[in-house]
């Protein structure tokens, strides 16, 4: 399937586009623009939300910042609008082609990656008296960005995708054509390249692993499930009505409109 098509804002409105967008591509579109920003104006405390093992494990526990290690993507750049556009274009394909009728369970596959991502890196600062902690980084937005490309290559491996009108190439080489182009433009690309294994370990556990055993090891909870229903987060199946109590002031199946017939 090809990526969803980004329409141009004078077609539809921006604010039209903007809502138009799968809710959790709208959600980190909205952090990483709004962070950018808040860095460029210089009014973003980033010293309190870049992650350092160090600060969490020692002295009083800083763990928000195993949180908002994901939530700055840079200041605004050429590079910096490039992802937001890979995200938009194929993050958000991927979650509406995957998660069109159950946003709990993309929220469940980003928690799988960001947990990924947060394991790998502190293996990387256990053995980096060893190796290089290439793994190690304070923010990693990026790899959120690869993880849902990789994903998305997965799930489109022979749709035919321009690079920048140049080179055509099958959409299970995408993300390792663009982490090519970080390397060549002397971009730091271990953040990509910890994005693809994230991508890759929620791929396996919820594709791979299950096809080969029957087993599922990843499962969305109920109460997640039950949150996006309560609070209108994207579109819960059908099934999912079943999780709320008839007492919920949302449940609403069996409750006229309260007119009296006339005498």
């Amino acid at each position: 399937m090809p990526p969803r098509e980004i329409h141009r804002v004078g077609e539809r409105g921006a604010a039209d586009w903007y809502t138009s967008l799968p809710p959790i591509t709208r959600g980190l579109l909205t952090c990483y623009f709004a962070t950018g920003l808040g860095a460029y104006f210089g009014v973003l405390p980033l010293q309190y939300l870049y992650h350092s093992w160090p600060l969490i494990f020692k002295g009083l526990p800083q763990v928000w910042r195993l949180l908002t290690a994901y939530s700055f993507l840079g200041a605004p750049s050429l590079r910096w609008l490039f992802k937001l556009v890979w995200l938009v274009q194929y993050g958000g394909s991927y979650e509406s082609a995957k998660f069109a009728h159950n946003t709990a369970d993309g929220i469940t596959c980003l928690g799988v990656g960001m947990m990924t991502g947060l394991v790998l890196d502190l293996l990387s600062w256990l053995c980096e008296a060893f190796i290089p902690p290439v793994f190690s980084r304070g923010f990693h937005a990026s790899s959120i960005i690869f993880m849902f490309l990789y994903l998305w290559s997965k799930q489109n491996p022979e749709a035919q995708v321009s690079l920048f009108g140049f080179v055509n190439l099958n959409g299970k080489h995408l993300p390792f054509a663009f982490l090519l182009i970080d390397l060549l433009v002397g971009e730091d690309v271990w953040g990509d390249a910890l994005g693809i294994l994230m991508g890759h370990v929620y791929w396996f556990l919820t594709h791979a692993y299950p096809l080969a055993t029957g087993r599922h090891v990843i499962r969305t909870p109920q109460w997640l499930s039950r949150a996006c229903l309560q609070y209108g987060i994207g579109r819960v199946p059908v099934a999912a009505v079943d999780m709320v109590h008839p007492s919920d002031v949302r449940f609403r199946a069996f409750q006229g409109r309260g007119r009296r017939l006339a005498d």
